[in-house]
């Protein structure tokens, strides 16, 4: 039994692991540099020589602007009104000891647009300015901003060649709130670990046989031998195409997770069906039957998905003939009596026979009330 239930384990979650894995490693490696720079600190721009330029997170404090190039823009689709979001201007590398520098861009949200007409202004009129402290990640110019970019040089009076010569076809992407992108970027490396882990956990314990240790435990609680378990497990009616969730005559089995898990049938006092349907703008999409089950271990109840409401019934019927002290259907009543007065609930069954599973007969009473 135990090692049928471990192959069903690693089964049903080595896709889900091996997702966690590959999801875990792409959210942290994108993001790994990132958040690097976050905790440690970000790089001063104006230290970096051309070809040490490339995608990193830096500091940087302007004193020069040659003017704006290019405008992003967004319209809203409902008021059909146009912004402007973000201007690109153009800037160089270095400071003003620097003997090897070259034209590139930073792009600033709209909110800093007068600041950098004002620097742009004061370069032009070499008026010594106040410094523009920005933060941002250095990204690379697709083709459209790159021609706007050359199209405004070549305007400066530059020609082609010298555009090729002193120029980086890059980019500062200014930060609206550096503490805020300092968060998302730590917080989504933090993510992508926990994934990577978890996924790596998960095949690790269906593996080292961790993912039965709960249901020995059950077994052991429940006063039962594993042999007799076994044999319970192994003449258990099943209720799913996968055999995870069984009904035998001393405990019901099913799997959580990467865990199996099995109720003591004497310790459950309630079942019914529960179905859920689920509509997208009013129109039908789908439904979900799930088979409740209380206990008194876990007397907040178990949801047993099961494939349509024939299984749903099936199940109940079986509990309802093998287990008469069961409370089978559903209505609000009793919903209310057993969160309000569950002595009086186990009045009705739980407490007024022996907790012993009976043979269905073959007049087996159906399950009564199915919640919709």
């Amino acid at each position: 039994m135990f090692e049928e239930l471990k192959k069903k384990i690693m089964k049903g979650s080595l896709l889900w692991s091996i997702i966690l894995i590959i999801a875990g490693l792409g959210l942290a490696g994108w993001n790994a540099m990132n958040a690097f720079y976050a905790a440690t600190g970000y790089v001063d721009f104006t230290t970096l020589a051309p070809e040490e330029i490339k995608s990193q997170l830096v500091d940087v404090d302007l004193q020069e602007s040659f003017g704006c190039y290019l405008e992003e823009q967004e319209t809203n689709t409902k008021t059909h009104v146009t912004k402007t979001t973000h201007y690109y201007y153009i800037i160089w590398t270095g400071d003003e000891n620097a003997t090897d520098w070259r034209y590139m861009s930073v792009k600033v949200p709209a909110k800093y647009g007068t600041t950098m007409d004002t620097l742009t202004d004061n370069t032009y009129n070499e008026v010594l300015s106040d410094p523009v402290s920005l933060s941002g990640e250095i990204k690379k110019l697709d083709s459209e901003e790159m021609s706007y970019f050359r199209s405004t040089l070549k305007q400066l009076g530059l020609t082609d060649e010298e555009i090729d010569e002193s120029t980086l076809p890059y980019y500062i992407n200014v930060f609206a709130s550096k503490p805020s992108m300092n968060v998302m970027f730590i917080g989504l490396f933090s993510i992508g670990a926990v994934l990577l882990i978890f996924g790596i956990f998960r095949i690790a314990k269906v593996a080292g046989g961790s993912s039965v240790k709960k249901l020995r435990r059950d077994i052991q609680a429940a006063g039962y031998t594993e042999s007799s378990i076994d044999a319970d497990y192994r003449s258990a009616q099943s209720f799913d195409k996968k055999g995870v969730l069984k009904v035998g005559r001393l405990m019901t089995y099913y799997i959580s997770g990467s865990d199996a898990r099995a109720i003591p049938n004497n310790k459950i006092m309630w079942a019914y069906q529960n179905t859920i349907t689920h509509r997208t703008n009013g129109v039908k999409t789908g439904t979900t039957y799930n088979v409740m089950v209380f206990d008194e271990i876990t007397p907040k109840g178990h949801t047993f998905a099961v494939a349509n409401e024939s299984i749903a019934q099936e199940m109940l019927g079986l509990i309802n003939a093998s287990f008469p002290w069961v409370v089978v259907g559903y209505s609000d009543e009793l919903k209310k009596l057993y969160n309000k007065n569950r002595s009086q609930f186990l009045g009705l069954r739980y407490n007024t026979c022996e907790h012993t599973a009976v043979e269905p007969s073959s007049q087996e009473e159906s399950a009564t009330g199915g919640q919709p």
